[in-house]
C-alpha cells in the first residue's frame, strides 16, 4: 500500500480538500505527525529557521517508521530542511514546492510566477536553497497583505473562508501576470494553495505547479504501473 506522510504545523486550521495537511488531497493512505509548538509565525521567516530541524527530523522519522514511500510539510518556507532531513531519510522527503521551480522554467524555457504567502519574508535565499539561480527569471506576489488570507493562515486569527480567499489568490495571480505578461507558469510556494489552483489556472490561462504536483511526483516512484508484455 502506497502511503504518504505529512508533518503539520500546531494550528487549529481548516484544511479543505486540496490543502497538503488533508487526507482527501491524495489518492492513497496519508498518515501524519504534528511539529508541536510550530507555527507559521517560525516558518513564513525571511531566513531559515534552525530551531525547525530537530521537531521536523523527528517527524519525519517517525513517519518512515510508520511505513510513509515520501514525508512533506506544510509550508514552502521550510526549503532551508530539505538537505539535513533528506539525508538522514531512506525515503524522499519533500520540504518545498518551491523545489520545483527549476524544473518548470525549464520545461516552458520562461519566467515562473511564484505566488507566496509573503513576499517579504521570501528572500533570494529561500529560493538558492531550492537550487533557484539568477539565470531563472521569477516573478513573485506575496498575499500578506489580504486579510482573508493573513489572518486565518499566518496570524491563527478567526476562520478560513474558502470563498474569500481563493478571490484574493486569484487576483494577486492575474495582478502578477498583468505586471509581468511574459510569465509562461506558476508555483505556488504556500501548501495551503493547492485548493486554488484550478481557479487560478481558469483565470489565467496558464500551468500552475504546488507542493501536491511535487509529492505526486515523488509517490509515483513508488506506485509503478504494470503494462503487458508483447
Amino acid at each position: 500500500m502506497i502511503t504518504g506522510g505529512v508533518i503539520l504545523s500546531d494550528v487549529h486550521l481548516r484544511r479543505p480538500a486540496g490543502d497538503v495537511g488533508s487526507a482527501e488531497s491524495y489518492p492513497c493512505r496519508v498518515i501524519f505527525q504534528v511539529a508541536r509548538g510550530v507555527t507559521a509565525r517560525d516558518m513564513v521567516v525571511p531566513a531559515p529557521n534552525p530551531a525547525l530541524v530537530n521537531p521536523y527530523l523527528e517527524g519525519a522519522l517517525k513517519l518512515q517508521e510508520q511505513g510513509a514511500n515520501v514525508v512533506t510539510t506544510t509550508c514552502g518556507f521550510l526549503i532551508g530542511l530539505q538537505d539535513t532531513i533528506a539525508k538522514q531519510l531512506r525515503i524522499p522527503f519533500v520540504a518545498s514546492s518551491l523545489m520545483q521551480i527549476r524544473l518548470v522554467h525549464r520545461l516552458v524555457n520562461g519566467r515562473v510566477g511564484i505566488i507566496t504567502a509573503n513576499d517579504e519574508a521570501l528572500t533570494m535565499s529561500h529560493l538558492q536553497l531550492a537550487g533557484v539561480s539568477d539565470d531563472v527569471p521569477t516573478a513573485v506576489r506575496g498575499l500578506q497583505r489580504h486579510k482573508e488570507f493573513s489572518d486565518p493562515l499566518l496570524n491563527g486569527v478567526g476562520e478560513l473562508n474558502l470563498e474569500r480567499v481563493e478571490t484574493c489568490v486569484v487576483d494577486a495571480a492575474q495582478e502578477l501576470l498583468e505586471r509581468y505578461p511574459d510569465i509562461k507558469a506558476f508555483v505556488c510556494e504556500c501548501h495551503n494553495l493547492p485548493p486554488f489552483g484550478q481557479a487560478i489556472q481558469r483565470r489565467i490561462d496558464r500551468p500552475v505547479f504546488d507542493i501536491l504536483s511535487l509529492v505526486g511526483f515523488a509517490l509515483q516512484g513508488f506506485n509503478k504501473p504494470a503494462f503487458a508484455q508483447v
